[in-house]
């Protein structure tokens, strides 16, 4: 029979003694058999092993092996590194029986933790654990609000929180005195109008895309039914403001209330009851303003 990769001149079995003529090429396993997977690690590829010399023939000369000192990895020509843990030095060796006894028994998955396999496990546990961490929001990751140009806080040293209190009160206090009943200011509306405000920001500073009108419709959770939402997105530039507009929220509101009726009187037409109000600011302190009512 030729030796073409079939029959017994290629599976490496050794009728007499059965010992193992393969070994895994990555944790060094010995098989009996040219027949990967690896049972052990799974690797695709074998090498051929020293085959131990049978006990009838005592005065055959074995082939040296060379071993890596640090990690025990046994490699067939002395050609440093070690191909497993980076060794520059490998120990010529000359295998007895009790090597590949030893080899049998002996090779284990914690073989498999060398170098690429640890820094592999570390870098995948520290994403995982970044990645939970903030989804429970304990950190933010970049995309995930960190990223918006200006601030949601303050601007000029006015608080924007309260400057939304304001605007709501200022314009349900016209609304009163026009005869007609005053908004519900209502937190799905406001985080709608925080979305579309959001996108605003990053679509004037940083070149990103504006929020549409189907993402504002999803944020509001069917908090305004069936009803036609108005929107409402609109600015102020500090070189258009009077003197005096950033002393305190109240006077904030004042420009910001007066602008918001100026785009559309039918807004004191049309029977709504509820509110949302995001007030931010821009890295120049420009003010941007959404309202949602419906």
């Amino acid at each position: 029979m030729s030796d073409d990769g079939s029959g017994d001149a290629d599976t490496g079995t050794d009728a007499s003694d059965g010992a193992a003529r393969w070994r895994c090429a990555w944790c060094d396993k010995p098989h009996a058999s040219n027949d990967p997977p690896c049972d052990n690690c799974g690797h695709h590829k074998f090498e051929k092993a020293v085959v131990p010399v049978a006990p009838e023939d005592p005065d055959h000369e074995r082939e040296p092996v060379w071993v890596c000192p640090e990690c025990g990895r046994v490699h067939q020509k002395n050609s440093p590194p070690c191909s497993r843990g980076g060794n520059a030095s490998l120990e010529r060796h000359v295998p007895d029986g009790s090597d590949y006894a030893e080899e049998l028994g002996a090779t284990s998955y914690l073989d498999l933790l060398n170098a690429r396999y640890v820094v592999g496990f570390a870098v995948a546990f520290v994403a995982g654990t970044v990645l939970l961490l903030a989804l429970l929001g304990v950190v933010t990751l970049p995309g995930m609000g960190d990223d918006v140009p200006g601030s949601a806080e303050s601007v000029r040293g006015v608080d924007l929180a309260e400057t939304e209190t304001a605007f709501v009160a200022m314009l349900n206090e016209r609304r009163t005195n026009a005869g007609l009943e005053t908004y519900d200011r209502h937190a799905n509306l406001d985080d709608a109008t925080r979305l579309y405000t959001v996108g605003r920001l990053r679509a004037v500073y940083d070149g990103g895309t504006r929020y549409g009108r189907q993402s504002v419709v999803e944020e509001l959770d069917g908090a305004c039914g069936e009803e036609i939402t108005a929107l409402r997105a609109y600015d102020l530039r500090p070189d258009d403001a009077d003197a005096g507009t950033f002393d305190s929220p109240e006077a904030l509101s004042t420009p910001l209330v007066e602008a918001y009726e100026r785009f559309d009187r039918t807004f004191y037409e049309t029977p709504r009851d509820r509110v949302g109000v995001d007030v931010q600011a821009g890295p120049d302190d420009r003010v941007f303003v959404t309202v949602l009512v419906c």
